[in-house]
């Protein structure tokens, strides 16, 4: 079995992305993370602990790039040992 990448994350910086996905003001709670913690167990039913590992397992595999026939450009999860996306969004703008 390989080993999966992982990246170290700023808690402040897993809060904020927290904040962002829960529709969260960070500013406004004050940095209060039982609120977060609360929020994101009702919404995903997981702990702050468990979305930072989450985040920092997905970070590494992150990328963008180019279709080559299209000229469309893409952000996604991508391996990039085999150049293939294990998931792809097409970047608008």
């Amino acid at each position: 079995m390989k080993t999966v990448l992982k990246v170290r994350t700023s808690p402040y910086e897993i809060q904020e992305l927290a904040c962002k996905i829960l529709g969260i003001d960070y500013d406004e709670i004050d940095a209060d993370t039982s609120i977060i913690e609360e929020k994101i167990d009702e919404e995903f039913f997981i702990d702050l602990h468990t979305f930072t590992d989450i985040v920092e397992r997905l970070l590494p595999l992150i990328d963008v790039g180019t279709g080559g026939l299209t000229d469309v450009n893409f952000k996604g999860f991508a391996d990039v040992e085999n150049k293939t996306w294990l998931v792809k969004t097409e970047v608008s703008g």
